[in-house]
């Protein structure tokens, strides 16, 4: 096009006798053709869809994403994209900021499944008709109450909450209770946009959020205002969209909130250097991020201790804080980070770490006492009868923790009171297996109890101990504060080292 244009000028006929008139007439002609076609050329469209609000309990009329929802408002008032929002529902306020500042907005609609679900699959249709062009830039923000990844089935990702949670916001970590779907949709998206050539972001400030580094690939950048088992804070979402500005990559607002915002979040980002980091640093950083909160819905650290306190999690814990020890001992002797320039001291990192290592010890160490570095153990148990000729068998696999938790007395009660409900040959002889298999179960139970006779109700026991530990958010808080100034030395140090260019980079607002 711009080719013809040019041939066109070069072949006006111009009017000597006429003077400068007629040219001039002529070349304003085909400039303001020119400058009108070669913008449509050159000007991206770039889209952004922001997602979330969902998880605040009923009946309160705003949510902890309503700064975060004017500062993107802000962004969008102040920059070309054009923005999507599937947000909230339920609560005045926040449906107040929506109305007032998001008329530009080429949709809005409150967060379910299936609004999300279909707005997803809007944005495919659209990078595959073309509608969305490649070398274009679609970003996809999600501010939402997330939780960890499941540990069953195959999600990938990991799922937020589209909808209200109860009124007494339920269990953070797992969103029992609150309507969620499974981030795991997005791929779709990334696989596309890769195809098409079409430059794409996710970034999650969920809680749990490192769960969603996976969908990035060589056109995704994806960024995380948390590692996988990590709570998130709205102080990150609040300061990464205040940072956005136009000529700014995501990689510079990631590294620049990232250093300026200090909790225990860990924020995670899809470069080459990012995953490096994280795989060296956060398995043996993670148990020193977490803190004791009475509030069981919030707290981390009763599940881990216990966790760690088996056979196999002790070790695990070990191996962890060794190969912790070693990435850090490592990064202090390379000559590649140039210690002379204000790199942090890695000793002060350590001291921390190691302080807190030995108050976690004494609960593990305690917990060890009381038999529960056997939990971990199992125990076969099969269970046949038979009944004329139908035969029933019901086998059970537990660890001893399941062992002593389970009610087994109830278990028997229930099956008991079906079996006398049924006259079916088969069906009796499976609800006698089950009774068979679950006595024996119940008197293994009897024995670890005598054997270890702490174990009964070791779980509220152990909860009662752990009023010490109460104090410990100063200490987690004190551990992430050195982390992130590590983080951005590492980083910048392999950035130098690595001019390659990548998704979350090559991003520019």
């Amino acid at each position: 096009m711009i080719q013809c244009l040019v041939k066109t000028l070069k072949h006006v006929k111009i009017n000597r006798n006429s003077g400068n008139v007629i040219r001039m007439k002529n070349c304003n002609l085909y400039i303001i053709v020119f400058t009108t076609l070669f913008t449509q050329k050159i000007w991206a469209d770039n889209k952004i869809l922001f997602i979330g609000g969902g998880g605040e309990p009923k009946n309160i009329s705003s949510t902890i994403f309503d700064q975060s929802l004017n500062n993107f408002a802000q962004f969008i008032q102040s920059n070309n994209w054009k923005s999507d929002l599937v947000f909230n529902g339920g609560h005045a306020q926040t449906e107040a900021i929506i109305d007032k500042k998001f008329n530009s907005s080429n949709t809005k609609s409150t967060i379910t499944k299936n609004n999300f679900n279909n707005m997803v699959s809007n944005y495919n249709n659209q990078m595959l008709s073309g509608a969305i062009r490649p070398g274009e830039s679609v970003m996809v923000m999600i501010d939402s109450h997330g939780a960890m990844r499941s540990e069953y089935g195959d999600e990938k990702t990991h799922q937020i909450a589209v909808g209200q949670a109860p009124s007494n916001q339920g269990d953070l970590n797992n969103l029992s209770g609150t309507p969620t779907l499974n981030l795991d949709s997005l791929k779709i998206l990334a696989d596309t946009a890769k195809a098409k050539g079409i430059k794409l972001a996710i970034v999650d400030f969920s809680c749990h959020s490192g769960n969603s580094l996976p969908l990035a690939n060589e056109a995704t950048c994806v960024i995380s205002s948390s590692g996988t088992n990590h709570f998130g804070y709205t102080s990150f979402s609040e300061s990464f969209i205040s940072k956005m500005k136009k000529g700014k990559t995501l990689e510079d607002v990631f590294l620049e909130t990232r250093k300026t915002t200090f909790d225990q979040s860990y924020p995670m980002i899809s470069s080459p250097e990012g995953k490096q980091i994280n795989n060296d640093l956060y398995p043996g950083l993670t148990p020193y991020l977490y803190y004791y909160d009475k509030d069981p819905h919030l707290d981390k650290m009763e599940k881990y201790l216990s966790s760690a306190s088996t056979n196999m999690g002790l070790c695990q814990r070990e191996n962890q804080f060794k190969n912790l020890n070693l990435q850090l001992d490592s990064i202090r002797a390379a000559n590649i980070l140039n210690m002379s320039n204000n790199f942090p001291e890695i000793n002060n990192l350590k001291s921390l770490i190691l302080k807190y290592k030995s108050q976690q010890d004494k609960y593990i160490n305690l917990m060890r006492s009381w038999g529960v570095k056997e939990l971990d153990r199992k125990e076969i148990f099969i269970g046949l009868a038979k009944v004329g000729n139908k035969t029933g068998r019901m086998d059970g696999n537990y660890t001893w923790k399941e062992i002593v938790e389970t009610d087994y007395d109830l278990i028997i009660k229930n099956v008991t009171e079906a079996l006398n409900s049924t006259k079916d040959p088969q069906t009796l002889a499976e609800y006698k297996a089950s009774i068979e298999m679950h006595s024996k179960a119940r008197e293994k139970q009897k024995e670890l109890l005598i054997q270890f006779p702490k174990l009964k109700n070791y779980n509220q026991n152990f909860k009662a101990s752990l009023v010490e530990m109460e104090g410990t958010m100063s200490t987690a808080n004190q551990i992430a504060q050195e982390e992130r100034k590590l983080y951005d030395a590492i980083y910048g140090s392999m950035k130098k080292n690595n001019k390659q260019s990548n998704p979350c980079s090559d991003f520019i607002l």
